[in-house]
């Protein structure tokens, strides 16, 4: 029969001697720092150790009492949790023999890993992780199946992994999401190749969790090292192309995924939330028409040297005698790469005309929409002064929602070390147009960038397409006939302000 040892109710008798062992802890910081370990070394055993001590302390009992003390009284067990916390912090102390010894350091170090990082073990994390990214949803008390989980399913094992960070990149929140790496990190990964992460309250690249699930998955390599308190991470080959194709840009995969995300929580909200509802769908068409048009320039970027070198290569052919070959087989060749330059053009047309007609609608309730559609995957709503009230502007409604979801996107993106402060208005300016501004607390754009940001293309953001600011101007001047322009903010970093004239049919009635 197992033996127990008495413990004070309602508390953990472990935990009744831990100030013995907060000064077992101090004294061997202090036997360190006198055995002329850096001063570094010592802060951070310090911090790691004050915030896990208690923890340690409480399994480490758990554990001993099942093995190596059974049996023991309290006196014995406490003893040999100092020895292992010693031991930990690399003093030469011994439980009584060489094979104590090893059994201590094996059983420190599961205590170590469990405490710290309980994500590493598989069975935790899949299903919350299915859940978190949607490829699992839950529905009147099942569980079911999303279209991105039936993807991954259909996949083999390395697209199936390049499919999940695709889906991380489109919803990630973030480098301090757990559950979603952001093409950031995933661009900084690249760029480091190897990483020391040091536990509790590291600034890194990503979410530790997340460095674990891409370890998890082959992308990464680890090894722990219990004293210095680090994990060592190192990029796999498949991990430095799958993460840099990720970093590159929106790539078919990443545009699917935004808009499978769309379209899933435009079905969750359904006749709960019907505006934002609404954007969600709408999101996902726009994806769907960004893709048509990276599909349609990276055909012609493939098919322009291809119609050259057919060039060459027949003006070849006349010179060689062999005119009659050209002109029974060249109109045949180049007609049909010019139908393809011609139908990957009108598909991108197609799919643009695909929206509503212009009509009047209301400027501040099209905003809060947008604000709506990105609660979620900002985490918190931006501030918006909404005024109380605003003539009408004549344009797609919808388009006007995706131009300011691509600005709040744009103003969230702009601080990597915290959450971006971001405030948004609307006002009526001395001539009577409407003029919306989008402000945040980023670094700002440099002055000589604050027109070229707007062209199709450019991006000061690594990964960046380059194409969120073009559709905002080409909304502001094109469909609505006003302006789009940037300068700087009050909150110090970027102002994007769009300045509308109102729909003078409705304002004059």
């Amino acid at each position: 029969m197992r033996r127990t040892l008495d413990r004070p109710e309602g508390s953990s008798w472990a935990l009744s001697g831990l100030g013995a062992h907060r000064k077992t802890l101090l004294d061997a910081l202090e036997a360190l720092e006198a055995r002329g370990e850096p001063e570094e070394k010592i802060e951070r055993l310090h911090d790691v150790w004050s915030d896990k001590l208690g923890a340690f302390v409480q399994e480490m009992q758990r554990w001993l009492e099942g093995g190596l003390a059974f049996g023991a009284s309290a006196a014995e067990l406490h003893a040999l949790i100092d020895v292992a916390l010693r031991r930990r912090l690399g003093l030469s102390d011994s439980a009584g023999s060489r094979t104590r010894d090893r059994e201590l350091d094996r059983l420190s170090s599961e205590v170590l890993f469990s405490i710290q990082r309980p994500e590493r073990t598989p069975s935790l994390w899949p299903e919350r992780y299915a859940l978190e990214v949607r490829a699992l949803r839950r529905a009147e008390g099942e569980t079911l199946l999303t279209p991105i989980g039936r993807l991954v399913l259909s996949l083999p094992e390395r697209d199936a992994v390049r499919w999940l960070l695709a889906v991380e990149v489109a919803q990630s929140r973030g480098p301090s999401d757990p559950w979603r790496l952001s093409r950031a990190a995933a661009a900084r990964l690249v760029a480091a190749r190897r990483l020391r992460v040091f536990w509790y309250g590291s600034e890194v690249a990503a979410h530790p969790q997340s460095l674990d699930r891409l370890a998890a998955l082959g992308l990464l390599s680890f090894e722990d090292e219990a004293e210095e308190a680090l994990t060592t991470y190192e990029l796999t080959e498949n991990g430095a192309e799958l993460l840099a194709e990720v970093a590159s840009g929106d790539t078919p995969m990443v545009l699917l995924a935004g808009a499978l995300i769309q379209d899933e929580t435009a079905a969750v909200l359904d006749r709960i939330r019907a505006a934002t509802a609404l954007i969600q769908r709408e999101s996902a068409a726009f994806a769907m028409t960004r893709h048509a048009r990276m599909v349609a320039h990276e055909i012609r970027n493939a098919l322009v040297p291809v119609r050259e070198a057919i060039d060459d290569l027949f003006a070849a052919l006349q010179r060689d005698g062999r005119g009659p070959l050209v002109d029974r087989h060249g109109a045949t060749i180049t007609g049909g790469v010019d139908r393809i330059f011609r139908f990957m053009t009108e598909m991108a047309q197609v799919v643009e005309r695909a929206g509503p007609p212009p009509e009047p609608f209301d400027v501040a309730a099209a905003i809060e929409d947008a604000l709506a559609a990105l609660a979620e995957e900002l985490g918190r709503v931006a501030f918006f002064d909404r005024p109380r009230f605003l003539p009408p502007v004549r344009g797609r409604r919808d388009r006007f929602v995706l131009a300011i979801v691509d600005l709040l996107r744009n103003a969230a993106r702009a601080r990597d070390d915290r959450p971006a402060e971001i405030r948004v208005a609307a006002t009526l300016d001395a001539d009577g147009a409407i003029v919306v501004t989008v402000d945040d607390d980023g670094p700002g754009v440099p002055p000589e960038y604050r027109k070229a940001i707007f062209a199709p293309g450019f991006s000061l953001r690594p990964g960046g397409t380059g194409q969120g600011l073009a559709l905002v101007r080409e909304v502001a001047r094109a469909e609505l006939g006003g302006e789009a322009y940037c300068e700087e903010s009050p909150l110090g970093g970027a102002r994007f302000v769009l300045r509308l004239p109102v729909d003078a049919g409705r304002s004059a009635a």
